[in-house]
């Protein structure tokens, strides 16, 4: 039964392997690899410790003294020592209790918002890399055809059926498409290196010309829920509203400042040849700084009110923009879909070859076909981007 267990566990294990894609391989490796990530988790870590440590009880102190007297008179030196520990009132530890749980859902947020925006930058490399994977097939294609002709021409001309400027125009040809695919293999190479330092700096899990699919991304079903998901989820408004509450919870500790500060210990002295035992209290009173401390306090926590309203303002406009954006370049994708119902290229090429055009007509034809195609890939990668940033929340 054990055995069986195990089996199916590792069957299961091994079935999402490879279901996971190769863009959700490299966003799971940066999402562990990120230095970035890293220090702001570990930034949340310590500034949460600090107020955990700063709401604890003090040090007890030890105070001793030593008096000697002017004559020398027996038994009339002094001397003291106290073992004091400071306090404070018990409402001033709920208090802080609560901004270390504000302080601890901000680092959660502030971590969030930071892994959000890495991968988002992994994720814009990747679809840039598909981008430009697709171009290198295209161009590549278009570098044997190339190849093909000038072969072909070379042929025509030494039978006579072809001039040099027909063979000078296909040359031409092989040399720009030769030159095209060597910058954007150059171009994808940078996205790459720029991929691997989100990375951590660290080798992909997958090569990059494996990345020749677009990530799969839900357009939203409507601009009202797609501005509901931003408002409940973005992670920018989240680590603001993180901040009010932090500013909120620490005017209520600062409030909490009135009230005096308490020390209590054991004292025991010895005076002119006599032992005193007994009880010590201190009392801190705070006289000027508390009413400052909270005006900085409110003033700051407002500060944030606004800026979180801004927030929700600016991710409204900016989902609108974004999804309106996409509707449109979704539209003018589906009007391309007819440049991959048939294999213009190969007709243009066998029409060449058995002289039903000219290779001027077909030269004019190909721009034609290029430039409907380049579009169609740029519009496909806008799309995608657009969609990847509409989805940030997803991440």
């Amino acid at each position: 039964m054990k055995r069986y267990i195990i089996s199916l566990i590792a069957l299961v294990a091994a079935a999402t392997a490879v279901a996971q894609s190769p863009i959700e391989s490299i966003l799971e490796s940066v999402a562990g690899n990120n230095s970035g990530i890293k220090a702001v988790q570990q930034e949340a870590v310590a500034a949460q410790t600090e107020l955990s440590a700063g709401n604890s009880l003090e040090n007890p102190t030890f105070e001793f003294e030593y008096l000697w007297a002017e004559k020398q008179v027996p038994g009339g030196n002094k001397y003291a020592f106290a073992i004091m520990q400071g306090f404070d009132f018990p409402t001033l530890y709920a208090q802080r209790n609560k901004h270390i749980t504000a302080q601890k859902n901000l680092g959660e947020y502030q971590v969030g918002y930071a892994r959000q925006s890495v991968l988002l930058e992994a994720r814009e490399l990747c679809i840039k890399i598909v981008y430009l994977n697709k171009q290198i097939a295209l161009v590549s294609e278009r570098a044997e055809i190339a190849e093909t002709l000038v072969k072909l021409y070379n042929q025509r001309l030494a039978a006579g059926d072809a001039n040099r400027l027909e063979v000078n125009k296909v040359e031409i040809e092989r040399l720009s498409q030769s030159s095209r695919l060597k910058m954007l293999i150059s171009e994808r190479d940078a996205a790459a290196t720029q991929l691997k330092a989100c990375n951590g700096g660290m080798e992909l899990p997958v090569e990059i010309s494996a990345l020749t699919l677009y990530p799969t991304i839900a357009m939203p079903v409507s601009l009202d829920a797609a501005i509901e998901e931003w408002q409940q989820a973005d992670a920018g408004i989240k680590m603001l509203q993180g901040q009010q509450q932090v500013a909120e919870t620490f005017t209520s500790v600062s409030k909490q400042g009135w009230i005096p500060r308490f020390e209590l210990g054991y004292k025991q002295a010895y005076e002119v040849g006599d032992m005193f035992y007994g009880l010590a209290v201190g009392v801190s009173l705070p006289l000027f700084k508390t009413s400052n401390e909270v005006k900085t306090a409110k003033a700051r926590a407002l500060a944030l009110s606004f800026q979180s309203d801004n927030a929700n303002t600016q991710a409204t406009a900016e989902v609108t923009q974004l999804y309106h954006e996409a509707a449109a370049l979704q539209t003018a994708l589906d009007d391309y879909q007819v440049l991959s119902q048939q294999d213009n290229r190969a007709m243009l090429l066998k029409a060449l070859e058995n002289g039903q055009i000219s290779l001027l007509e077909y030269m004019s034809d190909i721009a034609q076909l290029n430039e409907a195609e380049e579009n169609r890939l740029m519009l496909e990668y806008q799309y995608y981007s657009k969609l990847s940033q509409l989805n940030r929340n997803n991440l």
